[in-house]
């Protein structure tokens, strides 16, 4: 059995966690056939939603590697009890003492099941405890904004494997995080296809589909992210977004050292990984 550490200090849903969680799956790609460890001995803190990257990356290990993994359970409890709260690890006794009003549930959904992720988005992320009470009007506009996200990996990802999702609330920043995370082909392979002389870069990429362009011929598509972006400009939240070897954040757009909100990761995620910043100040 090989043992690899997951990460060190704190993985928050920004750049430097997302880098993280990457080296994490660059050391188990090392590796082929075999059992590995994940050790959370120098880790102190996991955002809880990231568990929606962390289970789609296991799941490519799992798949392209022939890895299979455990983890300490009185780590867990010790170190990183979040995932056993938001249900990424199970728990078969004591399931009630686990549970926390701030998380919500990791869950894994096929590309094709579009009435099963409508459900979780309806009954546990838009209607969650810790979400305001949004209006008819704003409630039915992020539906059809996160549906076409979901289209988009239906349509678009080339993958038949699962996608994953995962949120959290952190009451001291009084913010929802919600990571949306898949193993399919990622931004810059049919974006490229379909402007090869505008996008050369999986950076470029990103910045063309927020600008909500699409790649579908035949359809006006593609104001899904577009529309997230807006939103989550007017009321101070935010939006990420890693694919490739780029990753993108509304709310560093526009300072002195990323402009364009871009930054190149060492790493190449073949995929995608959406994080959605509620900031409930701005929204009650």
């Amino acid at each position: 059995m090989k043992e690899v550490l997951l990460g060190s200090d704190n993985i928050y849903t920004n750049f430097s966690g997302f880098k993280q969680l990457l080296n994490f799956y660059d050391e188990c790609k090392r590796y082929n056939n075999c059992s590995i460890k994940i050790n959370l001995a120098n880790l102190n803190w996991l955002d809880g939603n990231l568990c929606a990257f962390l289970g789609a990356l296991l799941y490519r290990l799992k798949k392209d590697n022939s890895l299979s993994f455990t983890i300490d359970t009185e780590q867990v409890i010790r170190k990183c009890n979040i995932l056993f709260h938001n249900d990424f690890l199970p728990v078969e006794q004591n399931y009630a003492l686990y549970k926390k009003q701030s998380c919500i549930p990791f869950k894994g959904f096929m590309p094709k099941q579009k009435d099963e992720f409508i459900a979780y988005i309806e009954d546990e992320l838009l209607t969650h405890g810790s979400m305001p009470k949004f209006s008819y009007e704003t409630k039915e506009k992020l539906m059809d904004d996160l549906i076409e996200v979901y289209g988009n990996i239906d349509k678009h990802a080339e993958t038949t494997d699962p996608f994953f999702v995962c949120g959290q609330y952190f009451p001291k920043g009084e913010v929802i995080n919600f990571t949306i995370s898949d193993i399919g082909v990622g931004f810059f392979k049919k974006i490229n296809q379909c402007v090869p002389h505008k996008v050369t870069t999986c950076g470029e990429a990103i910045l063309w589909a927020v600008e909500g362009n699409t790649t579908k011929p035949d359809a006006s598509g593609g104001l899904g992210l577009k529309n997230l972006r807006t939103y989550f400009d007017l009321t101070n939240g935010g939006l990420q977004i890693y694919t490739g070897d780029a990753g993108w954040c509304s709310k560093t757009k526009g300072t002195v050292l990323y402009p364009d909100g871009l930054k190149t990761l060492d790493s190449n995620y073949i995929g995608a990984a959406i994080n959605l910043q509620f900031n409930k100040k701005k929204l009650t």
